[in-house]
């Protein structure tokens, strides 16, 4: 079998959307994948910076010095490094990229946060063939939208004892940590960051209630893994929950104010069946929405396989 040769390019912290992409194209059969960028071992940037447990680190196979992040890199300095033929060369941008136009065939940028980098990606639309956008919010002319997924390898339902009434677990935003200090008072919450893959999804299955508020207009990867762990969700809302076809009350709880959020959640805690009716409608509905189906969409969408998954090149 002849496969295609996809380069991943971007920032390597031990996670972030670029690792759900890398994980996905790994499972094809028909992909050749080679991955490189500003490789930072076990560090992050969160809350000021931490180091997250070193069986999570996944090297890539041209870790680039974590320095280069605040440099101009220009790809001919990894020239004798990368493949010869490249089909298809992904920038996935949060925030870095080649100082140049990749060597690929095929290139394409995914802009991983639009709602926070949006005037930077501006800057250097002209070099893409084809560029993804993850927020609709922020989709601009000649975009495509490729929505953020759950991994199924990841994010599952575990059939655990439940320790917890409430979960959040990520950046503590003002408004996220008032709700949440408001429930510490009368149940056990779940909160903080740092805590990624088996060790998340375990916590959040130890969850009765999953509690999202997204920073701005965007819909959080929280939403998509909460729907595929079948943990009842209360989210503001965003209207890229309506674009995927996720609706207010068949597949979660929204709200507007701290009041109304801490008013649906406790209705949740208190209405145990409801909630889980509710879970198992949104974990339905999830269902075709994993990160391996978003892989798939950008190479439909580049010409390099056809909805017959008929290889268009070679």
């Amino acid at each position: 079998m002849k496969k295609l040769s996809v380069v991943l390019s971007g920032l390597i912290y031990p996670v972030t959307m670029m690792h759900y992409f890398w994980r996905a194209f790994e499972r094809r059969k028909d992909i050749d994948l080679f991955v490189t960028g500003p490789f930072f071992d076990t560090w992050i940037p969160w809350a000021n910076g931490m180091n997250l447990p070193h069986k999570y680190v996944k090297r890539p196979n041209l870790p680039l010095p974590k320095d280069t992040a605040k440099m101009s890199v220009d790809t001919m300095i990894i020239h004798d490094s990368i493949p010869k033929k490249i089909d298809l060369w992904i920038e996935c941008d949060a925030g870095w990229r080649f100082s140049n136009r990749p060597p690929g065939t095929i290139v394409a940028q995914i802009q991983t946060d639009p709602h926070v980098l949006k005037r930077d990606y501006r800057k250097v639309m002209d070099r893409y063939d084809y560029r993804f956008c993850m927020q609709t919010p922020y989709i601009e002319d000649d975009e495509y939208y490729l929505p953020y997924a759950y991994d199924p390898e990841l994010h599952y339902p575990m059939d655990l004892e439940k320790e917890y009434d409430v979960c959040l677990i990520g950046l503590q935003y003002p408004k996220r940590i008032r709700v949440l200090n408001r429930l510490k008072s009368k149940y056990v919450v779940r909160d903080g960051i740092g805590t990624i893959y088996d060790e998340y999804r375990e916590e959040y299955n130890k969850s009765r209630v999953s509690f999202s508020w997204s920073s701005k207009r965007d819909l959080p990867a929280r939403v998509w893994e909460s729907f595929a762990m079948g943990i009842p969700l209360v989210t503001n809302y965003v209207d890229d929950l309506s674009t995927n076809l996720f609706f207010h009350p068949t597949h979660y709880l929204h709200y507007k104010t701290e009041d109304e959020a801490v008013e649906k959640i406790e209705w949740l805690l208190a209405n145990e069946d409801e909630a889980l009716e509710m879970a198992h409608h949104a974990l339905k509905q999830v269902e075709p929405h994993t990160w391996d189906a978003r892989v798939e969409k950008i190479l439909k969408t580049c010409e390099l396989i056809n909805t017959q998954t008929k290889r268009l090149y070679g």
